[in-house]
């Protein structure tokens, strides 16, 4: 039985994708008889098998208890693998130099955070912080794990010496259908952080553009200072805004009820490996809009879906042509791109990748 100690900075709801990531790859090892660990600084209350360290220092994440844990975890779990999650923190910098040190075989996950778009926001900081702390530990990873092919190029560049493999994030199909409004107003959906990086705004103006009679865009995410740029965006346009609605954080069953009702879910990413909300509304049988930046294989736009590039443009064009579609048509899309997931993108399909990962490692 293999022992793996998860290191993530924040478990919360709020870190969004890398929770999801990270529970269910945690679920699927329990359920193939691997024991799995998860060390943070933030998780929900009801989260089992986490352990939780006091960190306090909120810039960093700094604090002295993160060696004490990942020690104390290892020695008395018999850990055989440390999985870092991340790259930017203090808990990911301390546990893979207390994986090299201590010999432990370890793996590190970036999660898109070297990816090239992210890289420009506020470069010289991280280039300093990257090439003087992080660099010389994370090349001694036993594995880098990448998400996409466009990561995969990326990594070699930072690590060429290291050991690179491939697995894509991957959704769990749902236990059960989620409810189908009678009546419902037809709606465009985006769910996740409200974020620059995540084209909220391209979404915004090309919804103001449009102008579709009868259609709302729905914006799900926990509300935070952005929220007002997005706002500003609307209230300088002559559209009217109650067309477009901020629902704040929204999760569970909740969330899938809105994806499940959505005519179409729009994410239109300057970066990501993978958004976890595509194949979550594409396995619920919904057409999703999103963008090369995803890393998605390009076979995609050949089934119900859509890629193109963070642009007003070619969002509104997209947009444009989904709304144009009846319901059969949105309903065959969304059948295609359900199964295309389900062969390339679910964990029933693609839980021996890691089995082989991580028993490569030892």
């Amino acid at each position: 039985m293999i022992k793996i100690l998860h290191i993530v900075e924040n478990y919360t709801f709020s870190s969004g994708g890398i929770r999801t990531v990270v529970k269910n790859l945690s679920e699927e090892l329990t359920a193939q008889n691997y024991t799995s660990f998860i060390l943070t600084a933030s998780k929900e209350k009801d989260d089992a098998n986490v352990f939780l360290v006091n960190s306090d220092k909120k810039t960093w994440l700094y604090s002295k208890e993160w060696k004490y844990k990942i020690k104390s975890i290892c020695d008395e779990k018999k850990i055989d693998c440390i999985h870092i999650h991340g790259t930017w923190m203090f808990p990911q910098f301390i546990a893979s130099k207390y994986a090299f040190k201590n010999k432990i075989p370890f793996v590190i996950t970036p999660h898109g955070m070297f990816e090239p778009w992210l890289w420009e926001q506020g470069t010289l900081k991280k280039k300093i912080y990257f090439n003087l702390l992080t660099k010389k530990y994370f090349s001694k990873a036993t594995i880098v794990h990448s998400i996409t092919n466009e990561e995969t190029v990326n990594l070699k560049k930072l690590f060429p010496t290291s050991t690179i493999v491939e697995i894509p994030n991957l959704v769990k199909n749902p236990k059960k259908e989620p409810s189908l409004i009678s009546n419902q107003e037809k709606y465009i959906f985006y769910i996740g952080r409200l974020d620059e990086k995540k084209g909220i705004d391209l979404l915004i103006k090309s919804f103001i553009e449009i102008n579709p009679p009868n259609v709302k865009l729905k914006i799900a995410g926990e509300f935070n200072p952005y929220k007002e740029n997005l706002e500003s965006i609307i209230s300088n346009s002559s559209i009217d805004s109650n067309n477009i609605e901020f629902l704040g954080f929204v999760k569970g069953e909740e969330k899938d009820i809105f994806i499940k009702n959505a005519f179409v879910l729009a994410a239109p990413s300057h970066s990501e490996v993978i958004g976890m909300v595509n194949l979550e509304a594409a396995i619920l049988k919904i057409p999703v809009i999103t963008t090369h930046q995803t890393g998605l294989s390009k076979l995609w736009a050949e089934n119900g879906g859509f890629l193109i590039n963070p642009n007003q443009k070619e969002l509104t064009a997209s947009l444009s042509e989904v709304l144009q579609w009846s319901n059969k048509n949105q309903q065959e899309q969304g059948e295609k791109l359900y199964n295309f997931v389900l062969k390339n993108y679910t964990w029933r399909n693609r839980i021996q990748d890691w089995l082989m990962l991580y028993k490569s490692t030892l």
